[in-house]
C-alpha cells in the first residue's frame, strides 16, 4: 500500500484564494441589495414616516436677517490709513463682531425691545434674558469686506425682527457714546503729551547745539563726511607697534638659539649660514668679518641664467633636445650655475675657515644686537600708540554724546509728528466722526420658516432610509456566509465550476427508476451531467477513475455519482460505481442493493480479490453500468480502505472498465483522503445555499496537503425560482418539471452504527411510468 501511494502522482498546486476586483465587489453588493430590496424599501419607508412625523410636530423656527457696514474716514490720516488695510482691519472686524455680540449691548437691546416682542424670554428668569439674546444672535463676517451679516432666530417672525432692531439700535447707540468720550479723552492725554514733547525738543537742541561747536573745535569732524583724523593715527600706529612686537619676539628668540648653540657646543658654521638668510644676509657676514662676493656680479650672473633658460624654452620649441644649438644653449646654463655655486662655495669656505671659538662672541654679539634694536623700535612704537589712544578716547566722548544727541532729537521728532497727526483725525472726527456705520439691510419679517425644511427634511429621510437599509443588508450579507455566484466560489477556491445542476424533484423509491438520467434521458435537468461528462473528458491525461465527495453530509454527492456513472454508461462506457462510504452508505440503499455483500465483504475477505469480486458485484444495474455496494458497515472502514486489497481491486477494475466513479464520505473524513491518493483526481460537490464558505473552503485546502488532485466543484441544488436574481445559479432552458425524484444522502435515515444493514426511509412520491 506504501508502494502504491508514492508513486500516486503529485498534489497540484492550488492558487490562493484572489481578491475580487472592487467593481466586482460593488456588483454583487447590487445583486444582494436587488435581492433584499425589501429591506431598503422597509427601512425608507419607516425613514420616511419619521421624517414626516418630525416635520409635523416639530415647532417652526423663523429668522430675520440684517447687514451692517462699517467705514473709517479721515483720508488725511496716516493712522485711519493704516487701520482701513491690510491685518488690523481684520482686527478690528473681529472686535466690533464681539462688541454686538457683548451683554452691554444685549442689555441696551431688552430695555428698548417692546414687551409685546419677549415671547421667547418669558420662560427663562430675567437674569437670563441677555444670555438668549447672544445665544440666538449670530454674527457673521463677510469675507475681504467690512460687512457683518446679523441673523436673529425666533418662534415668531415679527418678534425675530423686532429683537434684531432692538440689538442695531442699541449696537450704534454704544459705538457713537464710546467714540465720543474717547476722543474727548485722547485730545486731552495727547494735548498734555505735545507740550511735553515741545520742551524736551527745545532743551534737546540747546545741547546739541554746544556739543557741535564743542565738535569743531577739537576737529573730530573734517567736512562732511566725518573722516576722524585721529583714529586714523591711532589705526596706523596700532599696527607699527604689532610689527615692532612681532620683530622683537624674532630676535629674541634667535639670541635665545644661538646662546643655546654656544653653550651646547654645536657646529656654529652651518647655524651661521642660516642666520645669514634670517638676519639681512650679507650684512650679518660682514659683521663677522667674511667679505661677500660682488653683487653686481652676482646680479649679472642671475640675468644671464634666466635669458639662457627663455633661450633653451624657445629653442625646445623648434629643435629637439639633441639638437647642437639646443646643446649649446645647455652648456652655457650649467656654467653660470657652476659659476654661482662657486660664489656660494667661496662663502662657506671662509664661514668653515673659522672655529667655533671665533665665531661664538661674533654671532652672539651680533643676535644682542639685533634685539636690542628690536626690543627699541617696540618700546618707541608702544608710547607713541598709548598717546594717540588716551587723546582718541577723549574725544569719542564728546563724538558719542553728540551722536546720542542725535537720536534722542530724531526719536523726539518722530513722535511730535505722530501726536500732530492724531490730534488732527481727532478734531477730524468731532465733526465728521473717524468711525461710520451703516445698515446696508433692514430687517425684515420673514415669511418662511428656517426650520424645518420641507426639502431638507425629505432629502435626510431618503438618504438615513437608503442608507440604514443598505447597512441592514451588508450586515445581513456579512452573517450569510454563503457563496453567492459561481464567480465568488470560483475565485475563492481556484477551482473551476464543471456544472451546476437543478434541485432534482424525486421520481422513485429506489431502484434504477430513481436515477434521473436513465429515467428521464432527454430532460433539461440531465443536460447538467452530460455537461460535467464532456467537462471531464477534456481534461489532462484523462480521468479513468474519479472519487465524488462533499463538504459536508446532505450535499447530493450520492445523486451527482450515480447520474454522472448513468450519463457515462449511456455513452457506450463500461462503467463501474463504488460505494465507498461504509461509514453512511447513501449509493446502496438508493439502488436497492443493501444486504451482506459489497465492498465492506471485499476488503474484509481473506480470499484473493479476484475470486471475490464475481461474487459482490451487482452488473448491470443499466446497460453498461455495475456497481459495487457498500456492504455490511464495518467497524474499521479506514483502515479497510487503507490496507492492499481496496488498490487490488481498482487495479482488477482498470483492466475490465472505462470508467470509475467512486461515492466517498464526505471530504473532511479520513477516508476521503485515502480514496483519492488512489485515483485521478476528486470531484467536489457543494450546495451554496446550505454550505457554509468556511467548510467548503477546509475541505479544499485538505486536498493537496495530501497530494490529491482537486478537478472541479459541482454546484448542485439549484434553485430556479430564488437563485437567479441573487446566487446566479438559474439555467436559461425553459424546460418544466412534471416528474419527482426520491433520494439522496440525507435518505440515510434509521441507522444502525453496528453491523447491521442500513434501513433507508421510504418517501412517498408518484412513480412516472
Amino acid at each position: 500500500m506504501a508502494e502504491q501511494l508514492s508513486s500516486t502522482s503529485d498534489a497540484i498546486s492550488l492558487d490562493p484564494p484572489v481578491e475580487p476586483h472592487p467593481v466586482q465587489a460593488v456588483l454583487r453588493f447590487v445583486r444582494v441589495a436587488y435581492f433584499r430590496k425589501g429591506v431598503v424599501i422597509v427601512a425608507l419607508v419607516a425613514s420616511c414616516l419619521l421624517g414626516g412625523l418630525y416635520y409635523a410636530t416639530a415647532p417652526r423656527v423663523f429668522q430675520s436677517d440684517s447687514s451692517l457696514l462699517i467705514l473709517q474716514t479721515g483720508d488725511s490720516s496716516k493712522w485711519s490709513a493704516e487701520m482701513s488695510d491690510g491685518k488690523a482691519a481684520k482686527d478690528l472686524m473681529v472686535t466690533y463682531k464681539n462688541m454686538l455680540r457683548s451683554e452691554v449691548v444685549a442689555e441696551s437691546a431688552l430695555k428698548i425691545l417692546p414687551p409685546e416682542h419677549r415671547d421667547d424670554l418669558e420662560e427663562a428668569p430675567r437674569e437670563r434674558w441677555a444670555k438668549i439674546l447672544q445665544k440666538r444672535l449670530g454674527v457673521t463676517i463677510v469675507r475681504d469686506a467690512t460687512i457683518l451679516n446679523l441673523t436673529y432666530r425666533s418662534k415668531d417672525p415679527v418678534a425675530a425682527t423686532a429683537v434684531l432692531n432692538s440689538i442695531l439700535s442699541a449696537y450704534l447707540d454704544f459705538m457713537n457714546e464710546t467714540h465720543q468720550t474717547t476722543s474727548a479723552e485722547l485730545l486731552d492725554i495727547l494735548t498734555n503729551e505735545k507740550a511735553g514733547l515741545e520742551a524736551q525738543m527745545r532743551a534737546k537742541q540747546g545741547e546739541m547745539i554746544a556739543v557741535g561747536h564743542q565738535a569743531k573745535e577739537l576737529g573730530i569732524r573734517d567736512g562732511d563726511q566725518g573722516i576722524n583724523v585721529v583714529d586714523k593715527r591711532v589705526i596706523r600706529l596700532n599696527e607699527s607697534w604689532i610689527t615692532a612686537h612681532e620683530n622683537r619676539l624674532d630676535t629674541q628668540s634667535q639670541l635665545a638659539a644661538v646662546e643655546a648653540a654656544v653653550h651646547g657646543e654645536e657646529n656654529l658654521v652651518e647655524f651661521a649660514l642660516t642666520m645669514s638668510n634670517t638676519m639681512g644676509g650679507e650684512r650679518f657676514l660682514q659683521r663677522i668679518g667674511i667679505s661677500p662676493p660682488d653683487a653686481y656680479t652676482t646680479a649679472r650672473n642671475n640675468q644671464q641664467l634666466m635669458e639662457q633658460q627663455a633661450k633653451l624654452q624657445a629653442a625646445l620649441q623648434l629643435y629637439g633636445p639633441a639638437h647642437y644649438r639646443v646643446r649649446e644653449i645647455q652648456e652655457r646654463i650649467n656654467a653660470i650655475n657652476h659659476l654661482l655655486k662657486n660664489q656660494y662655495q667661496i662663502r662657506s669656505d671662509q664661514l668653515h675657515q673659522l672655529s667655533n671659538r671665533e665665531l661664538a662672541p661674533l654671532l652672539l654679539a651680533t643676535a644682542r644686537q639685533e634685539y636690542e634694536q628690536a626690543a627699541a623700535r617696540e618700546e618707541l612704537a608702544l608710547t607713541s600708540y598709548e598717546q594717540a589712544k588716551n587723546a582718541a578716547i577723549q574725544l569719542d566722548g564728546a563724538r558719542a554724546q553728540l551722536n546720542i544727541f542725535e537720536l534722542d532729537w530724531n526719536r523726539l521728532q518722530r513722535t511730535y509728528d505722530i501726536i500732530l497727526e492724531r490730534l488732527k483725525d481727532i478734531d477730524l472726527g468731532q465733526k465728521s466722526g473717524v468711525l461710520r456705520t451703516r445698515i446696508l439691510s433692514q430687517p425684515e419679517v420673514p415669511l418662511e420658516p428656517v426650520s424645518p425644511r420641507k426639502t431638507v427634511v425629505a432629502l435626510l429621510s431618503i438618504l438615513t432610509g437608503l442608507c440604514g437599509g443598505l447597512a441592514i443588508v451588508y450586515l445581513q450579507d456579512l452573517l450569510d456566509d454563503r457563496f453567492r455566484s459561481p464567480e465568488e466560489l470560483r475565485t475563492q477556491l481556484g477551482l473551476p465550476v464543471l456544472a451546476m445542476i437543478r434541485r432534482l424533484e424525486p421520481i422513485a423509491d429506489s431502484g434504477a427508476g430513481a436515477i434521473h438520467t436513465h429515467v428521464l434521458p432527454n430532460a433539461a435537468t440531465t443536460e447538467a451531467f452530460r455537461t460535467l461528462r464532456t467537462a471531464l473528458a477534456f481534461a489532462e491525461d484523462g480521468m479513468q477513475r474519479l472519487v465524488v465527495s462533499s463538504s459536508e453530509p446532505g450535499d447530493g454527492k450520492t445523486t451527482v455519482v450515480v447520474n454522472l456513472a448513468t450519463a457515462y454508461a449511456q455513452s457506450g462506457k463500461r462503467t463501474l460505481l463504488i460505494d465507498a462510504d461504509m461509514r453512511r452508505p447513501g449509493l446502496t440503499p438508493l439502488l436497492n442493493l443493501k444486504g451482506q455483500l459489497g465492498l465492506s465483504t471485499i476488503l474484509r475477505h481473506t480470499a484473493p480479490v479476484a475470486e471475490c469480486i464475481e461474487a459482490n458485484l451487482r452488473s448491470s444495474v443499466v446497460e453498461n453500468l455495475d456497481v459495487f455496494p457498500a456492504g455490511p458497515r464495518p467497524i474499521n472502514p479506514t483502515e479497510l480502505l487503507a490496507g492492499d486489497r481496496f488498490s487490488e481491486l481498482l487495479s482488477w477494475a482498470e483492466t475490465r472498465y472505462d470508467q470509475i466513479l467512486i461515492d466517498s464520505p464526505p471530504a473532511l473524513v479520513s477516508d476521503t483522503a485515502i480514496i483519492g491518493r488512489l485515483v485521478d483526481g476528486v470531484l467536489l460537490t457543494v450546495q451554496p445555499e446550505k454550505n457554509r464558505r468556511r467548510v467548503v473552503i477546509r475541505a479544499v485546502e485538505s486536498f493537496p496537503v495530501l497530494g490529491i488532485k482537486v478537478l472541479g466543484i459541482v454546484i448542485n441544488r439549484v434553485n430556479p425560482e430564488t437563485g437567479k436574481d441573487y446566487y446566479g445559479y438559474g439555467y436559461g432552458y425553459g424546460y418544466g418539471y412534471g416528474y419527482g425524484y426520491g433520494h439522496d444522502d440525507d435518505s440515510a435515515e434509521g441507522e444502525d452504527f453496528g453491523d447491521q444493514l442500513i434501513r433507508p426511509s421510504r418517501r412517498t412520491a408518484q412513480r412516472v411510468a
